[in-house]
C-alpha cells in the first residue's frame, strides 16, 4: 500500500481465525464465529505519531535500509534530485577509487611497455565486486515493489553507492592508521616514507592487501542487501 506522505501511521492489525476440523458442523460454525475478532488498533501517543512522519520525511542519503523501511512511503520529487545527484557523484568516486588502485600498480619498462603488479587475487576480487554490482542492479531494476518504482529504486541505489562510498573512507582511514600502526610497532625506527614503501612490498603488504579485500567484500554486499528484496 502507497501512504500519503503525510498521513497519518497506521497500526491496525487483525487477528487471524482459527480453523479446526470438526463431525459436527454445527459446532464448527459456532466454534469459529467465537474466534472471530474484531479489527484493533494500537494506541499510539501524538508524540510516537510525530516521530514515526518525522522518520519518514527525513532525507536520506546514506540509509539503504531506512529507505527500505519506509518503502510504502511516497519519494519527494526533490529528494529524488538529491538521489539522483548523490548517485552520480558516488559512483564517479566508487570508479575513480578502482582506477587508482589499477593505475598505481602500472609500471613501464622499456622495450616491453606498460606491465601491471596487479595479483591474482586483486584480479579476482575486483571482477567479483563488479559482477556483484551487477547481479544486484539487475535484481533491482526487475523487482516490483511500489507504484513508484522509479523513485524508489533511484533512492536504494544511490543510497547504496553513497554507503559504499562513505564506508571505504572511513576504512580507508582505519586502515591506513593500523597499517602504520603494526609497522611502527616492528620497526619503531622507520620514517613514514619507510613505513608506506613497507605497505606495497612484502608479506606484510600481501596479507594487509587481502585483508582489506575481504573488508571492501562485505562493505559492498551489506550496501547491496536491499536490492531486489520485495
Amino acid at each position: 500500500m502507497v501512504r500519503d506522505y503525510d498521513s497519518q501511521p497506521s497500526f491496525a492489525y487483525e487477528k487471524q481465525e482459527t480453523h479446526e476440523s470438526r463431525t459436527d458442523n454445527n459446532e464448527a460454525n459456532i466454534s469459529q464465529n467465537q474466534n472471530e475478532q474484531p479489527l484493533k488498533s494500537l494506541d499510539v501517543s501524538d508524540l510516537e505519531s510525530k516521530f514515526i512522519l518525522k522518520a519518514r520525511k527525513k532525507i536520506r542519503l546514506f540509509d539503504p535500509e531506512g529507505i527500505y523501511q519506509f518503502k510504502g512511503s511516497a519519494i519527494p520529487y526533490y529528494q529524488s534530485f538529491l538521489h539522483l545527484i548523490s548517485l552520480l557523484v558516488s559512483l564517479y568516486l566508487i570508479a575513480y577509487y578502482f582506477a587508482v588502485i589499477v593505475f598505481s600498480e602500472l609500471e613501464h619498462l622499456d622495450g616491453v611497455g606498460n606491465t601491471s603488479n596487479l595479483t591474482a587475487i586483486d584480479k579476482l576480487f575486483m571482477i567479483a565486486l563488479a559482477a556483484l554490482t551487477v547481479l544486484k542492479l539487475k535484481k533491482l531494476i526487475s523487482v516490483k515493489v511500489t507504484h513508484y518504482d522509479v523513485r524508489y529504486k533511484l533512492a536504494l541505489a544511490a543510497n547504496g553507492f553513497n554507503r559504499i562510498v562513505i564506508n571505504l573512507v572511513k576504512f580507508s582511514i582505519y586502515f591506513l592508521a593500523l597499517a602504520l600502526f603494526i609497522i611502527g610497532l616492528d620497526h619503531p625506527n622507520e620514517t613514514i616514507l619507510g613505513a608506506f614503501e613497507r605497505l606495497e612490498n612484502g608479506v606484510m603488504a600481501d596479507s594487509l592487501a587481502f585483508f582489506s579485500w575481504i573488508v571492501t567484500a562485505l562493505i559492498f554486499v551489506e550496501a547491496f542487501k536491499r536490492f531486489g528484496k520485495e
